[in-house]
């Protein structure tokens, strides 16, 4: 038997996201049996190996085949001939990556290939999109449990017909620089839709900088520096408007952060400061459940002209079109409760000093009852 096996075999399972359990059971011996056979220490019966190739989903000659020096060869010509082949106007780069992905069927690298050379030939054309979405769902779906899982779904969030966009926008994690966003983006420039990709990129400023302002000072550094860090923040914030003026859509995240501020300052019985800050934002959030237009502007042009929805929910263009937002944290109107908490929770020790004033007292009495009122439209 080829003296290989036991290198091949392990970089399969690997390959695959197989445990040496999962594949014991499937074959039917033991996990040590599996761990023999990757150490080289003993090989299978030559009746297992169909079952194990086929399981893999290779042929036996693969793997049994210990010509790695032939394969990075072949992977070398690969990519030189790839580089020479019509990609826009031609399926011959398709065809050529199609018959790799036949003569290597493990390998993810091909699948991946293939997917991007339909790219390069039907991005922005629906019929051509079309025409080879069948391939495309059945190759994304053998890639979504390895490295390429994001690259795929960025990928197919680009390709796919309007209807199926949220299918895949969906499969993106919360977590990490990879975002929906980054995928609507590459698809509406795909399409060559420049005023839509301006927007695009209002939208992506809008939740990256609000994510960015929202990561919190650790309390651990103390009143002083969490009170530096959150003046930083408001003037930031403050920069979006005219003349100092807060955006109205911004006004509630304003007040939140002043608030904040007011906890710190009262910490370093700095009280008058600390009254200023904190009368200011009662005054902001009072002036915010007053109103009564749809959309909230947060900064002209530096945002691509976008509103907001007072939940934060959706954003709308010039011309009148919704956008959804994504990864908005404590700016909506009607987080209420998080004004709720900041003022009523104990672990905000800062504010002890003046709770039981009156001028606290009524400013948690309002917040609750806006709280209340909330809860019955919602």
């Amino acid at each position: 038997m080829n003296l290989n096996f036991s290198e091949n075999f392990k970089q399969l399972r690997k390959e695959k996201g197989y445990t040496q359990e999962k594949i014991a059971e499937v074959l039917g011996v033991t996990g040590q049996t599996i761990s023999r056979w990757e150490l080289g220490m003993c090989y299978p019966d030559i009746e297992l190996l169909p079952s194990i190739a086929n399981y893999f989903g290779v042929t036996v000659d693969i793997l049994l085949s210990n010509d790695n020096n032939s394969k990075e060869k072949d992977r070398e010509l690969f990519y030189e001939k790839l580089d020479t082949l019509e990609c826009s106007n031609s399926t011959e780069r398709i065809d050529f990556v199609k018959e790799y992905c036949r003569k290597y069927p493990e390998n993810d690298e091909y699948a991946f290939q293939l997917i991007r050379s339909i790219d390069y030939y039907a991005c922005g054309n629906e019929e051509r999109c079309a025409r080879f979405m069948p391939i495309l769902l059945k190759t994304a779906e053998k890639l979504m449990d390895t490295q390429y899982r994001h690259a795929v779904i960025q990928e197919m969030a680009m390709l796919c017909a309007e209807e199926e966009l949220d299918t895949w926008l969906n499969m993106v994690p919360y977590a990490g620089g990879f975002s929906r966003r980054d995928c609507l983006i590459s698809r509406v420039a795909a399409r060559g839709d420049f005023q839509n990709s301006y927007v695009q990129k209002g939208l992506n400023m809008i939740e990256t900088l609000a994510s960015q302002l929202d990561k919190r000072c650790p309390d651990q550094l103390g009143s002083k520096k969490k009170a530096i860090y959150q003046r930083e923040v408001l003037q930031v914030i403050e920069s979006f408007g005219c003349n100092g003026e807060v955006p109205d859509g911004w006004k509630m995240f304003y007040a939140y952060k002043q608030l904040v501020l007011a906890a710190c300052l009262f910490g370093q019985k700095r009280h008058d400061e600390a009254w200023a800050e904190f009368d200011s934002a009662i005054e902001k959030c009072k002036y915010i459940f007053s109103l009564d237009a749809e959309w909230l502007p947060i900064g002209g042009m530096l945002f691509s002209n976008l509103k907001v929805s007072k939940d934060w929910n959706y954003a709308v263009d010039e011309e009148g079109r919704k956008h959804k937002l994504f990864r908005m944290i404590r700016l909506s109107f009607y987080h209420i409760s998080t004004i709720c908490d900041l003022l009523t929770n104990e672990r905000w020790a800062w504010f002890n000093s003046v709770r039981d004033t009156e001028k606290f007292q009524a400013a948690v009495e309002w917040a609750r009852e806006m709280e209340k009122t909330q809860e019955i439209e919602l």
